[in-house]
């Protein structure tokens, strides 16, 4: 794979270890911060092309990389979110805003729980832009990036209890950092505060894909899978979509390996199951421990390509929702991806 899948001895796990050992640390007795894992220098990491990435499968390894970002910021801290109540974060962008960082926050204005959390922000000076939504639309991106070259993305919210929850968020250097600074920037000019828009960056092995404005993530999920010859593996909240139902359908007939965990929570999810079941894809719900969900949004492809990020499997979340994921080529980290799937698959 062209030196995708290199383990690399990470400068962005040093530079996290390093931010986390900065000044305005989160003190262990903070009441508002959640108790974290090892520090995220110890987890494996890989390059895929000039791009460094670090596989976040779950919500305490994500939240101790976000926390350690959030105190070593010099420069820039950029967040875009769907849900925020998390005390912790909001004082840790505070205090790098008082300590003369710029920090910009893109929310969305229909998420009625996180109104109180962004209301304090701009209080504290930091500039908090509202996406232009439209009716049964929402801006459901999850996306920081500091100082302007390493950012954290995927499908992990910063809501009260989303730590609980199983999802995935990716660390990341390179030019996908740089092609999602350009995500921001485009809907910052979208939310009233225009800024020039670079050109994206080529990136021959992780592509950023969005939605409204835009269709790539449909069209990237049905590509993944019309190509997948050996195995699918797919973590999903919600899958409704009848043309990612049917292709799936269509993948396990021709003879590839599906299976497909889902949420049970979620009406929608009970017909694609019974679609996929009668034909013959292993699919079940995800026996969720209690307080939790499956929130992630995750496909494996040949155990090679991985799709993941905010965007569900849905008719709204592939053409009405703001949404933003990246398709990744390479080995390692759909191995790291696909050894959590593997856990939720046997719980």
């Amino acid at each position: 794979m062209g030196g995708s899948g290199r383990r690399v001895g990470l400068a962005i796990g040093l530079l996290v270890l390093l931010g986390a050992c900065g000044p305005g640390r989160v003190d262990a007795m903070d009441p508002g911060a959640s108790p974290g894992p090892a520090p995220v220098a110890t987890v494996p990491g890989v390059a895929a092309g000039d791009d460094r990435l670090v596989p976040l499968p779950d919500g305490p390894s994500a939240f101790s990389a976000i926390r350690a970002l959030l105190v070593g910021a010099q420069t820039a801290i950029e967040v875009e979110m769907y849900e925020f109540q998390r005390a912790d974060l909001k004082r840790l962008l505070v205090k790098a805003q008082q300590r003369q960082v710029a920090v910009t926050a893109i929310m969305d204005p229909s998420e009625r729980q996180s109104q109180a959390s962004w209301a304090d922000l701009e209080a504290a000076g930091v500039r908090v832009l509202a996406f232009p939504i439209e009716t049964r639309s929402i801006d459901h991106v999850k996306l920081l990036i500091v100082d302007r070259r390493i950012a954290i993305v995927g499908g992990i919210n910063w809501g009260r209890h989303s730590e609980l929850n199983r999802d995935y968020d990716l660390l990341a250097e390179g030019p996908v950092a740089a092609n999602l600074e350009r995500i921001f920037d485009q809907d910052r000019t979208l939310a009233g505060d225009p800024v020039a828009l670079p050109p994206a960056v080529p990136d021959a092995l992780v592509r950023v894909v969005a939605t409204r404005p835009g269709h790539d993530i449909r069209d990237a999920v049905l590509s993944a899978i019309a190509s997948a010859h050996r195995t699918i593996d797919v973590e999903m909240y919600v899958l409704s979509d009848p043309l990612v139902i049917d292709e799936l359908r269509q993948a396990a007939e021709r003879g590839t390996r599906v299976r497909v965990l889902l949420d049970p929570g979620q009406l929608q999810n009970l017909q694609a199951l019974a679609t996929l079941r009668a034909a013959s894809v292993q699919a079940r719900l995800y026996r969720a421990p209690p307080g939790t969900k499956l929130h992630a949004k995750l496909g494996i492809f040949d155990q090679t390509l991985v799709v993941f990020g905010s965007c569900n499997w849905s008719r709204s979340g592939f053409t009405r929702n703001h949404e933003l994921d990246l398709v990744i080529q390479d080995a390692e980290l759909a191995a790291a991806f696909g050894a959590r799937l593997d856990q939720d698959w046997a719980a």
